[in-house]
């Protein structure tokens, strides 16, 4: 079943995202302790008003099982959702570390974040079902196009992406990879 995160589900949900950070290289996995970082952004997922906060977290759940999740938000919103990790940070001595150093979405589009299938669920059609929920998601938001970012080298994740609609908008370097910016209207 699609469902949204819980509050008690940010744990298990921060390590499938991990593995994402951990691809995209991001610098502040170099410049914190691993538990330090879990614990930051655990407490900050269990928040209201996050970037990975429980409200932006949809997950796909089987038998007691999350298969996958995925976080989403207006785009607009997405300087303001980075705030209270960043003053999570402060309370550390860290104010100038930043979990993502570059923008990544438009205004007018619900931005889908984070797309993750846990290890064990991979080729099951965990990330398809997860996809196929997010328009009426993105229509609660008030948003007609829903919009993500793609490694130029993610060559399966593309092809995901693209057998679900979606169309490449433009580019982004993140971390200094290069990413496709992909966004697919919805009715």
């Amino acid at each position: 079943m699609i469902r949204h995160a819980r509050a008690e589900d940010s744990p298990l949900l921060f390590d499938l995202l991990l593995e994402i950070f951990e691809d995209m290289e991001l610098p502040i996995l170099k410049q914190l302790a691993p538990q330090t970082f879990k614990n930051v952004m655990v407490s900050c997922m269990q928040e209201d008003f996050y970037r990975y906060s429980y409200k932006n977290g949809i997950v796909l759940e089987e038998d007691g099982v999350i298969m996958g999740c995925c976080y989403g938000y207006k785009g607009e919103l997405e300087q303001a959702l980075n705030l209270p990790f960043q003053q999570a940070l402060a309370s550390y001595g860290m104010e100038d570390v930043l979990l993502f150093p570059d923008a990544e979405t438009f205004a007018g589009e619900w931005y889908l974040d984070s797309l993750v299938t846990a290890k064990d669920h991979r080729g099951k059609g965990v990330a398809g079902k997860l996809l196929a929920a997010l328009p009426s998601f993105a229509r609660d938001a008030g948003e007609s196009v829903i919009g993500l970012n793609c490694d130029k080298v993610n060559d399966r994740a593309r092809h995901v992406y693209e057998k679900n609609g979606f169309v490449v908008h433009s580019e982004f370097t993140l971390s200094g990879h290069l990413y496709d910016h992909m966004q697919k209207m919805i009715q």
